[in-house]
């Protein structure tokens, strides 16, 4: 049997195992179940209007037309792409070294990957970008290799398609195509000329689904702006910060009194900052266990660096790490989903070290520690990856079901919290709620309106605010008024 198609099946399980964990949805999950709610009821351009980026809810609302409820419909979706990823991982390092061993290891990294499992069980588009990204990376190592156009249509498909979920595809599309200027087994001509001959396929892909998509009602350039737009703020601030903002950052940094003295290093310190915020992404992306093992695997000259067909794969890399550079320097923030590809690419090596270690301790004194000690590796990735020892938030849900069964019909719901806005049914625009409230949103309430508080520091500080308190009635807290941390207020006009 194929060990693809065996991890695929494996990778399917797993997805329905990770659907009935009990669990509460992630918060980006409210905007695209939303988007695609919009989508069914009102049509694309109303999608598009309410998410700019609507390619994903749109595939949600298209598979819940089978009669299935959109957050099964958007597991769905996930856990085939998902299915694809696996496969395509697995098609790479089987490109690489078709050892049977080193497949079959590469299945097994790729199953238990620590970071990339714990995504299984959001409602996230990233899944899709993912695994279309994978294949495509897989299909231009096959073109790497042969030259043969139909894989470098395949790579242009699989990236194109990527773009549907996130716009960060068009540079692994447009900055790919460069390997094979690298590839030195062949002549720098040759090079040349495929490298032209891809870039003609990818220019007219891109030129013939921009105008479908036209002829469709959907102007693909005028949505990137759009989008990139979003971020113009953050590209001003970050290049030509507020004297207001550097003052900000230097009292935040050095306290009062020294910042007057160090404002001017503010720029330095904030930009190695944000190296370390860099590294600590990473590093959560790869997950500590592959980390560690690649690390030792270094030390040990076990990664197998000297393959003329990585070079792909580190172009790969290389784009992740630039986005998650620039990215990081304009928004001031970073994800580890965002260094996901950047991590499948180091994770690539994973088999590679642990064949090395297999055959450093075969016949030796030190086999049978060295077995158990992979086994009880690989097991602990496994629970890193698929069970979550977090704690379970079902005081969320009870604070949903007590507004849905004690909000007056005439009554409206304010929360900050978009679980207890979607289940209780009261809040249309579910996905637009704003972790902090703010004192307008109180005030304009009407009486007997419910308020529903996710209770953290900044809500706490709200609520118990002179200009606040006297408008709102608690009525009652979960999971305990000894541990509030949902509480549900009544707007009542205060005593004359």
């Amino acid at each position: 049997m194929d060990v693809r198609l065996f991890s695929v099946a494996a990778s399917l399980l797993l997805s329905v195992f990770v659907f009935f964990l009990p669990d509460i949805p992630n918060d980006d999950s409210y905007t695209y179940i939303r988007t695609a709610e919009i989508f069914l009821e009102q049509g694309l351009g109303a999608a598009i209007n309410n998410y700019t980026w609507a390619g994903y809810p749109v595939l949600i609302a298209l598979v819940s037309m089978l009669g299935i409820p959109l957050f099964t419909a958007a597991y769905i979706v996930n856990g085939l792409f998902h299915a694809l990823l696996v496969y395509s991982f697995i098609s790479i390092i089987k490109l690489l070294d078709d050892s049977k061993e080193i497949v079959w290891l590469g299945a097994l990294t790729i199953l238990v990957f620590p970071e990339l499992n714990e995504y299984r069980e959001m409602v996230i588009r990233d899944i899709g970008f993912w695994g279309l990204s994978i294949f495509g990376l897989w299909q231009f190592l096959l073109f790497y290799q042969d030259r043969e156009l139909k894989r470098g249509l395949f790579f242009c498909l699989a990236l194109g398609a990527a773009l549907i979920f996130r716009i960060e595809a068009i540079l692994y599309l447009a900055l790919t195509p460069l390997c094979l200027l690298f590839d030195s087994h062949r002549e720098a001509h040759e090079n040349r000329r495929d490298t032209l001959r891809l870039f003609g396929v990818v220019a007219a892909f891109g030129i013939g689904t921009s105008m479908l998509l036209l002829v469709a009602g959907v102007n693909i350039f005028a949505l990137m702006l759009e989008f990139v737009s979003v971020y113009q703020p953050f590209l001003v601030n970050a290049i030509n910060p507020s004297e207001a903002q550097v003052a900000a950052m230097g009292n935040a940094i050095f306290g009062d009194y020294a910042s007057i003295f160090s404002r001017q290093y503010v720029t330095a310190v904030v930009a190695f900052g944000l190296l370390v915020v860099l590294f600590v992404s990473v590093f959560y992306a790869i997950s500590g266990p592959y980390f560690w093992l690649l690390v030792y695997g270094w030390f040990r000259k076990y990664l197998a660096l000297d393959n003329k067909k990585l070079v792909p794969v580190f172009c790969f890399l290389l784009i992740n790490a630039l986005i998650l550079l620039v990215f990081l320097y304009i928004t001031r923030y970073l994800e580890a989903r965002y260094a996901i590809i950047l991590a499948l690419m180091v994770a690539v090596q994973v088999p590679f070290v642990v064949k090395h270690i297999i055959d450093s301790i075969r016949d030796s004194q030190s086999q049978l520690f060295g077995t158990y000690f992979l086994i009880l590796f690989f097991f602990f990735c496994a629970i890193d990856g698929y069970i979550s020892f977090g704690e379970y938030r079902d005081w969320l849900l009870d604070a949903a079901e007590y507004v849905d069964v004690n909000a007056g019909p005439d009554a409206a719901v304010i929360s900050n919290n978009h679980t207890i806005a979607y289940f209780s049914g009261k809040v249309d625009d579910y996905d637009q709620v704003v972790r902090n409230l703010t004192e307008f949103e109180v005030l304009e309430a009407n009486p007997g309106d419910l308020i529903a508080v996710e209770m953290f520091y900044e809500m706490m500080v709200f609520v118990n605010d002179p200009a606040i308190s006297p408008y709102l009635e608690q009525i009652a807290a979960f999971p305990s008024d000894a541990d509030p941390r949902a509480a549900i207020y009544r707007r009542v006009n205060p005593p004359q």
